[in-house]
């Protein structure tokens, strides 16, 4: 391709995507995020359900209280793989493939869990289970940062994250009621809800559309622009008025590969940074939510209906996290929100190390879910919009590996806290994690609240 076509390609791709910037918030993006919200709960209620079940599961299996932890920690390792592959594979083959398959393989190896009859198939069904989840959140997180109006994607991953809210409840719900009077098998039947994503798989294939910058990326400019018409179209004919496109940069239609990353310092310092952060909080998430229920049965010895009627109190009050995240995360700074949030989830932390009063325990692990989870919405917001658009599914994807092996090293880890130093060693760790680790975000993350994605990451992928 010559020099010229290669301007006139570059030129058509800025074009295009400051025209997508300038889109007016519809109903059509609270469609895709109710679509997406749905496909996040279900891919959250395994994970949930498990820490849930763990005591169950080691009641009715005899399994060891290290042989739960590898047992989580697989969960993790499979999310490790399916960040990685996930991000590449819709780097190739588009983000809405990628949801789409990720969503069917996590819901058969949640219902190969439900059916395993050894600790080896167990192993291997988290494995592909964590590799499935994985996959489907980091491109799903993409697709967010790249469909949705800059100025509004802390709102709508806010949004997506509704999808938590109802899966920890009804999970909760489930342990509460469910599990402790309904026989050996019960914990096998709430693995079974999870292979449901089966049924949304289609809705995923057929009612939303690809990422218009992956198009881009791809230089398909005829896909790109058909679809920001039919969205143009729909803005006027909802009385939407649509503002003069601003041409913020001119992006090279070259295609990016691996060795684009390697070359680029400035991601791969960009990548260290957001990774570092986000695999302490990740560690410090599930050192709390995997092993809170745990410490709570075996720990502070009480009886499985009542760690499960706290853990419920938990979740319930939990359910205020997004409508917070909705009025906050687009008027602050992400990386600010991230060392806030994180500081402040400290102290009840701390408070569950050292505390066996029943109502202490709910109300500091209600406000610990509730920091807890605004970390989650500003890292989930932050990830993607840090990386250049051809990289950043890729990119992104090595972040949330990084992080998800932070979920990987809580299982064993947990497991070792809690053996030498009961609830108090889990609380306290975690608390301290989130304050360390959030500390190189802050002093070293890009600036990307309420910028164009393009803006924020101005530098050229080849690293010039």
């Amino acid at each position: 391709m010559s020099s010229s076509d290669n301007y006139i390609g570059s030129r058509l791709s800025a074009e295009l995507l400051a025209r997508l910037d300038r889109l007016p918030v519809m109903r059509i993006h609270y469609f895709w995020a109710t679509l997406l919200a749905v496909n996040l709960m279900l891919e959250y209620y395994d994970n949930a359900i498990f820490a849930y079940a763990a005591p169950v599961i080691k009641a009715h299996t005899n399994y060891s209280t290290e042989q739960i932890g590898f047992i989580a920690s697989m969960f993790f390792v499979g999310m490790i793989i399916g960040a990685l592959i996930g991000g590449r594979l819709s780097d190739k083959f588009g983000r809405r493939s990628v949801i789409f398959w990720a969503t069917i393989l996590y819901s058969i190896g949640s219902l190969i869990t439900a059916l395993s009859q050894s600790y080896d198939m167990m192993l291997f069904s988290r494995v592909i289970t964590g590799i499935g989840v994985q996959a489907a959140t980091s491109v799903l997180l993409v697709y967010i940062a790249e469909m949705f109006p800059s100025h509004t994607r802390g709102r709508f991953l806010s949004i997506v994250t509704f999808g938590f809210v109802i899966s920890g409840v009804a999970a909760a719900a489930l342990a509460l009621f469910y599990l402790p009077n309904s026989g050996s098998n019960a914990w096998r039947h709430l693995f079974y809800v999870g292979s449901s994503g089966l049924l949304i798989a289609p809705l995923i294939r057929f009612c939303l559309p690809e990422s218009i910058r992956w198009y881009i990326s791809k230089n398909k400019h005829k896909q790109a622009e058909d679809l920001i018409v039919k969205l143009e179209q729909k803005a006027i004919l909802n009385n939407k008025k649509l503002k003069t496109p601003e041409v913020i940069t001119v992006e090279e239609t070259k295609e990016a590969c691996f060795s684009d990353l390697l070359k680029n310092k400035a991601v791969l310092f960009t990548i260290a940074i957001v990774g570092l952060g986000y695999f302490g909080s990740t560690l410090a998430y599930y050192l709390f939510g995997n092993w809170g229920i745990y410490s709570l049965v075996y720990g502070l010895q009480y009886s499985e209906e009542k760690a499960y009627s706290i853990f419920f109190m938990w979740n319930v009050i939990y359910c205020v996290t997004p409508f917070i995240a909705m009025v906050v995360l687009d008027r602050f700074e992400r990386k600010s929100m991230i060392l806030a949030m994180s500081a402040l989830a400290a102290f009840p932390l701390i408070a569950l190390g050292i505390s066996n009063t029943s109502w202490i325990l709910i109300a500091a692990g209600g406000l610990a879910s509730i920091l807890t989870g605004m970390v989650i919405n500003a890292y989930y917001t932050y990830i993607p919009e840090t990386i250049p658009t051809k990289l950043r599914a890729l990119g992104s994807g090595i972040i949330i590996s990084l992080g998800r092996f932070g979920g990987a090293v809580s299982g064993v880890l947990g497991a070792w806290l809690f053996t030498t130093a009961g609830m108090q060693g889990v609380m306290f760790t975690a608390a301290a994690i989130y304050i360390v680790f959030a500390l190189p975000v802050i002093f070293f993350g890009p600036l990307t609240t309420n910028r164009s994605l393009e803006s924020v990451n101005q530098t050229d992928i080849s690293g010039k």
